[in-house]
């Protein structure tokens, strides 16, 4: 099971993404297909779920603004 993580931004998905990857946790940038306006540019991270709690600590302590986090 997945879930996606909003970030907004090209930017900022980018970024979580390397930080994730020197911290070992595998994940996919994709697009929200409709984002609302509330979700930016509509760019998310998607993950495995197992590794959801790790993936938001991780994010938060790194600085990285989390607009919302969905189950897939």
């Amino acid at each position: 099971m997945s879930f996606v993580i909003k970030l907004g931004s090209i930017t900022n998905t980018q970024r979580a993404q390397k930080i994730l990857s020197k911290n070992g946790v595998a994940t996919k940038i994709s697009r929200l297909s409709n984002p609302k306006p509330s979700d930016g540019c509509g760019y998310v991270l998607k993950a495995n779920s197992k590794d959801r709690e790790k993936i938001i600590h991780i994010l938060n302590n790194s600085g990285i603004n989390i607009l919302g986090v969905e189950n897939e």
